[in-house]
């Protein structure tokens, strides 16, 4: 194993020589983190089929352990919902910290790490859900512990759920949990993941904190042709489904939706601009002078430079599954194939579908999607509890970074909060690349070890902060 050099470890963790710094590392604190991050991550949760009651069994007992009551709800076997609850003075609205314990299946062939074992090698900590999201989870839990042992006086409740059947939604996860736990709406803020803290790509330095505010919307849509189908010895003279299909899938995959900013995203790239050097931050300080009318060679520029910050800037449309044939001397009476969009949470969805459409160009094809205006509020950005509290624990943590609002690409349960009139909110505790944050749902999924433990004193000074 290859360490990072001293100096660039401490920098990456944050360490300031200003007196007082939150960022000095704790060596009991980084051990129980790392251990029950071991913990969780050995515990197969792929969603299907979950298995989210074996993982929360482990959190419940780190819990328990420190005086901390936690209950496991099972709305099916096997699919395990932990809520735990500290206590405070109740002269303000509960706060809801939530982290899921399921992960994304994974191919062990292109791996090379064992992924259900937290492994650690040239500084970085391997394991299927370090990010996303086993590291939120483990470091949630230590933070209810250091407060409860600590003695925190706290003018709000604290209730952490770790949840089950976030990556798939099949209804054993929160929307289940809403429906039967219904005290759980009586919070004031969330906070969850979604949120981004980039890591130069040298690691020297944190760039800057965003916390999710809004987020696009996943809507799926599903291409679907027939015909006779036969013998593949004898082809029809018209095209087959899956000849039609695929052709509509490459004219779809062609296709560019225009750029526009979103509240979210203009308060992120502005915020963001003057953080970001070379050519990449030219074109943001660019859209960031022009919001209104994005110049589309800057545009260009970012997609070509960093495709995931581009991606907040417009809706989105990417084949990702094809379902067509049975055998190869077959030809298929029908071919499916699934194209995921990503709306803008604004987007005119029955104009999108139309453009689908036309894009397809045949009339023989179905374009299958739900054209219902996407409902995805946003949170309140700007001078309230959870900026000024995430704007003091960054600053003891990273001195110097910023914090500002981020509209994520992704999608995540905060938007069910938000419709619940919950104020939601995510973060990234750990400090990651770019590179690093692209692992998230890949083979070798990975953290920097150098970002474990400032990350978790995050979590703990944010809710130290919110429930002062």
């Amino acid at each position: 194993m290859r360490s990072l050099p001293l100096c660039l470890t401490l920098i990456a963790l944050g360490c300031s020589h200003a007196a007082g710094t939150a960022a000095t590392a704790r060596p009991r604190n980084n051990e129980e983190l790392r251990t029950l991050l071991a913990e969780l991550v050995a515990v197969d949760t792929s969603n299907p089929p979950g298995n989210e009651t074996a993982a929360a069994q482990v959190a419940a007992r780190w819990l328990r352990e420190a005086g901390i009551d936690a209950e496991i709800l099972e709305p099916a076997p096997g699919r395990g919902n932990l809520l735990a609850r500290l206590k405070g003075s109740g002269s303000g609205r509960p706060l809801l910290v939530l982290a899921h314990l399921d992960t994304v299946p994974v191919k062990r062939e292109e791996w090379t790490t064992d992924p259900w074992k937290l492994t650690e090698r040239d500084g970085f900590l391997y394991g299927r859900g370090v990010q996303d999201n086993k590291g939120m989870a483990a470091a949630s839990v230590l933070a209810l512990r250091r407060l409860q042992r600590e003695g925190h006086k706290l003018s709000r409740d604290i209730v952490l759920y770790l949840g089950a059947d976030e990556e798939v939604g099949s209804g054993f996860g929160l929307e289940w949990m809403l429906e039967n736990r219904p005290e759980l709406r009586e919070a004031e803020f969330a906070l969850n993941e979604g949120g981004l803290t980039e890591l130069s790509a040298d690691r020297s330095r944190v760039q800057f904190v965003a916390l999710q505010a809004a987020e696009r919307v996943s809507r799926n849509v599903v291409l679907k042709a027939t015909g006779p189908g036969g013998h593949s010895s004898a082809p029809p003279a018209d095209p087959n489904p899956l000849v039609r299909v695929s052709a509509a899938v490459a004219r779809i995959g062609a296709l560019t939706f225009p750029a526009r900013l979103t509240p979210a995203a203009r308060l992120h790239i502005q915020g963001r601009a003057p953080r970001t050097p070379g050519e990449l931050g030219t074109a943001l300080q660019r859209i960031a002078a022009s919001p209104d009318a994005p110049p589309q060679d800057a545009v260009d520029t970012v997609a070509r430079l960093d495709p995931a910050l581009a991606a907040v800037m417009r809706s989105t449309c990417v084949p990702t599954v094809f379902q067509a044939g049975t055998r190869p001397n077959v030809i298929p009476a029908t071919a499916e194939a699934t194209i995921n969009c990503r709306l803008l949470p604004d987007e005119d969805a029955q104009a999108l579908h139309a453009r689908l459409v036309a894009a397809v160009a045949d009339p023989s094809i179905e374009v299958q999607m739900n054209t219902n205006p996407p409902d995805s509020p946003m949170s309140p950005v700007g001078d309230n509890a959870m900026f000024r509290a995430a704007k003091t624990a960054a600053t003891k943590i990273w001195p110097g970074v910023p914090v500002i609002p981020r509209q994520s690409t992704g999608t995540t349960e905060s938007a069910m909060l938000r419709r619940a009139g919950i104020h939601a909110y995510g973060i990234d505790l750990f400090a990651l690349t770019p590179e690093d944050a692209r692992t998230a749902h890949a083979p070798n999924e990975r953290v920097p070890v150098a970002s474990l433990q400032p990350g978790a004193e995050f979590v703990y000074l944010l809710l130290r902060e919110l429930a002062r």
